[in-house]
């Protein structure tokens, strides 16, 4: 729970890091015409979501007001899909990182 809040503040930062700045109109950024801008919006979007479900999935291990019977089957689901969206905000994390490199290193 503990990387995937990491992941999810250090994704939310970049959002606006990597977008700030524009041509004297405070309207668009100046990198919205690039396809790696673009694709570092979408991916980095995916990422905080995939992240945001792995914390819900984990707290929901944690406060869950079940008996230790109804857990062997909720606790495996919840935990499969926690860790499996952690995994995938991490992999995803990676697209959204050489993304921001290509936008900062175009030159």
């Amino acid at each position: 729970m503990l990387v995937a809040t990491l992941i999810a503040t250090v994704v939310f930062a970049a959002t606006f890091i990597v977008s700030r700045g524009n041509d004297g109109n405070d309207d668009f950024p100046i990198f919205l015409n690039k396809t790696s801008f673009m694709a570092f919006i979408v991916s980095d979007a995916f990422v905080l979501f995939s992240s945001t479900m792995s914390i819900v999935m984990f707290l929901s291990i944690l406060a869950a007001p079940y008996a230790e019977v109804d857990f062997l089957k909720s606790l495996l689901k919840r935990l499969i899909i926690g860790l499996t969206s952690l995994f995938l905000a991490i992999a995803i994390m990676m697209i959204a990182l050489g993304a921001a490199l290509l936008i900062v290193l175009d030159h």
